[in-house]
């Protein structure tokens, strides 16, 4: 290892026996840190079933009503995942405006949001969390969404926003809980969450996880997985908490891209119809993900206090054997020709970061400043090598056969180690200038070098050092208490640190950079519900493609995209809640100069952007600790890639859902897309023959026993 990668791995790693994050305070402590803002007082109290949550950190690493906030907001609550019966990060999602399901190539999550793709901005508890993977629910107390650019606290991406999962801590209270959730599609999983108190509340221990052995309406599926998080926090005394959690994540599964694209839309087959080798365990993704992530937050007096969090993780994925499609080929019987491929990732990285908080008052105009250093680095691996030949199915009735696998010693197509280094400084000041005025405002200077060893015949070694500023200015007014009024402006950048095996001239292409104006307002309609209303306009500008000829990365002009968002969530009267979103997105790709894919651009919608989408989830709590649900989600029709050629149909499932609480038991019932209606819930965002079809009629029955 390298002098200088050791020593800040060292000093990262050496903070781990001082290390609780803050991001993730629970919900009580939030809200009475919230206080410090005179006028943004918090009303009611935030119970395990509400769907309201009217405090987040995501959006400026300190606990603040959502409406002090001049940016768009959506969080999803744990009562909405559990009540929904969602599976994964995806499934959460449907219930935010503005994002969009992508195929993710079939080995991690990975959404659209505003028409921007989101690969690189997963977060946890406010850190980092890029590696390419399906990350698992049971440790997730709840997800929020920051939309439009977030690199003055959060670094590099962020283009559409970014994803941020707020996981379960250590609480003050003893919990048993065990659950079991089967389904038609032969779905199969347990969880638990088991939590005490050991000397007088001077330690809490906390573990969650999972194990999974499910099927699925595709032909052959299955997925396999375990999860385990064991966290504990330590009162070492009243200003000073420390907390070190642990994760480990075990998933295997088969890869699966769906079906081909045949004259402009999925070809009409069965959706359970699978291409691919008839030995379905060949073709699969095992992935393994670790991480331990400490935490130190001190309170030094009533002005300032200090927060510290290092997060270490390792990550492998083995795609083993699965197939691409070479071409789709026209003809009395129409074929579609396969290749296949082996894919090995591994990463590893540490991130730290160190936060002041300062409580200030100046000629009566209050300030909660928020000082901060991220120091850390990644090491990424790449290998990509294919197995000799191709195989030719019919189109609409493929027999299977058993392809052949990857050569160990096959010569890899790609493959090259990547290095990341990031040294960050960033200030922001929340600003009350008066019971109706306030102003957040901030600024980021970033040094982020990147480096790639090309282990291949070609050996073009690339390297790049960047110094971008992220800035971010946002204006709050509030007519009454319970109303805001915002306006907004920020930017971002994203370099290709992550892309560096697409063009051999990647080192001297500058960043992509993004920026957003955004208005909008947010009002508390009880004390469990609001209502949000937000307009934006997002421009990306440098974007890059491949010269047909050259392959070489060559600037090809803008994407933007125009839009409205509107979303409620809580309480509308007692006994009936409400999570309700819609995004009207008008999105444009400027590139006169794309060449790429043989099919000019310009002026094209962007991918997996709808013009239309809503959902809409209402629950009416019944007596004696009975609710009935339901539910819609609609699509317009979306383009599978910026070449528009082919079309995901606009499509509106209907669920419905049902259950029962009680002080040891709780049980869900969910009857998903009841009408049966066939659709295309995502596609590949970058090609045109890799569509996936949404899950056809099935149940989900959970049933949780707290002891």
């Amino acid at each position: 290892m390298p002098p200088k990668r050791l020593c800040l791995s060292l000093a990262v790693l050496g903070t781990l026996p001082f290390a609780q994050v803050a991001t993730a305070a629970d919900t009580t402590v939030a809200a009475a840190d919230a206080g410090t803002l005179p006028t943004a007082t918090v009303k009611g109290t935030h119970s395990s079933t509400s769907y309201d949550t009217p405090i987040a950190n995501t959006a400026t690493k300190i606990p603040v009503p959502l409406r002090e906030i001049p940016q768009s907001m959506n969080v999803v609550p744990r009562a909405v995942i559990q009540d929904q019966g969602a599976l994964s990060i995806n499934d959460t999602l449907r219930n935010v405006p503005g994002v969009s399901a992508s195929l993710g190539d079939a080995q991690r999550d990975q959404v659209t949001i505003r028409g921007f793709s989101a690969i690189n901005d997963q977060y946890v508890d406010g850190l980092r969390d890029d590696a390419l993977y399906f990350r698992d629910l049971s440790n997730v107390d709840r997800i929020e969404v920051l939309k439009g650019p977030a690199a003055v606290l959060y670094g590099r991406g962020s283009s559409g926003g970014i994803i941020n999962r707020v996981t379960k801590k250590p609480l003050a209270t003893p919990l048993a809980e065990v659950g079991v959730l089967v389904g038609t599609e032969r779905q199969k999983r347990a969880e638990f969450d088991l939590n005490t108190s050991i000397n007088d509340d001077a330690i809490r221990a906390r573990i969650t996880g999972a194990v999974e052995d499910s099927g699925g309406f595709r032909n052959d599926y299955f997925l396999r997985r375990q999860a385990i998080s064991p966290s504990f926090l330590f009162n070492l005394s009243p200003d000073t908490k420390l907390t070190v959690q642990f994760d480990y994540l075990h998933d295997k599964r088969i890869a699966d891209q769906g079906v081909p694209s045949y004259h402009g839309r999925p070809v009409d087959v069965p959706i359970g119809t699978r291409y691919g080798s008839a030995d379905a365990g060949a073709g699969n993704i095992d992935t393994t993900v670790k991480s331990v992530t400490g935490t130190l937050d001190h309170r030094l007096n009533d002005k300032w206090s200090f927060h510290s969090v290092v997060r270490n993780y390792e990550y492998s994925l083995g795609r083993n054997n699965y197939t691409t499609v070479s071409r789709v080929t026209d003809g009395p019987i129409p074929t579609v020709t396969l290749a296949v491929n082996q894919r090995n990732r591994s990463d590893r990285g540490t991130v730290w970061q160190n936060e002041l908080t300062q409580k200030a008052e100046t000629w009566g105009i209050q300030h909660t400043l928020l000082y901060g250093i991220e120091l850390g680095y990644q090491d990424k691996s790449d290998r990509v090598a294919g197995a000799p030949g191709s195989t030719t199915y019919n189109l609409f009735n493929p027999t299977l056969q058993v392809l052949p696998t990857v050569p160990a010693n096959a010569v890899p197509t790609n493959y090259g180690l990547s290095h990341n280094e990031t040294y960050a400084a960033y200030v922001q000041d929340l600003i009350k200038f008066s019971p109706q005025w306030t102003v957040l405002a901030g600024l980021r200077y970033e040094i982020l070098k990147q480096s790639r060893d090309d282990l291949t015949s070609r050996n073009v070694d690339l390297s790049r050092t960047d110094k971008p500023v992220s800035p971010r200015l946002g204006v709050v007014y509030h007519p009454i208490e319970s109303l805001s009024l915002y306006a907004s402006y920020s930017r971002s950048f994203q370099p290709l640190a992550d892309s560096f095996t697409f063009f051999p001239n990647s080192g001297a292409l500058a960043p992509q950079q993004t920026t957003n104006y955004e208005i909008g307002a947010k009002y508390d309609l009880s004390a469990g519900a609001s209502v949000t209303a937000s307009l934006f306009d997002m421009k990306q500008t440098n974007l890059t493609a491949a010269d047909p000829v050259t392959l070489l990365g060559v600037p090809i002009g803008t994407q933007r995209t125009r839009g409205l968002e509107l979303s409620f969530t809580g309480e509308i009267v007692k006994t009936w809640s409400l999570v309700a979103s819609y995004a009207y997105l008008n999105g444009r790709l400027e590139n006169p100069n794309d060449k790429s894919g043989g099919v000019a651009v310009n002026g094209n919608q962007p991918s997996l952007t709808p013009r239309h989408s809503g959902s809409l989830w209402l629950k009416h709590d019944l007596p004696n600790g009975f609710y009935v649900a339901g539910g819609v989600r609609a699509e317009a029709a979306r383009y599978a890639s910026q070449y528009n050629v082919t079309t995901l149909p606009g499509y509106m499932t209907v669920d419905l859902g049902a259950g029962y609480r009680s002080k040891h038991v709780d049980v869900t019932l969910n009857l998903q897309n009841l009408f049966n209606r066939a659709y295309y819930v995502s596609a590949h965002g970058g090609a045109e023959n890799y569509n996936m079809p949404g899950a056809p009629r099935m149940a989900l029955l959970g049933v949780r026993y707290k002891m």
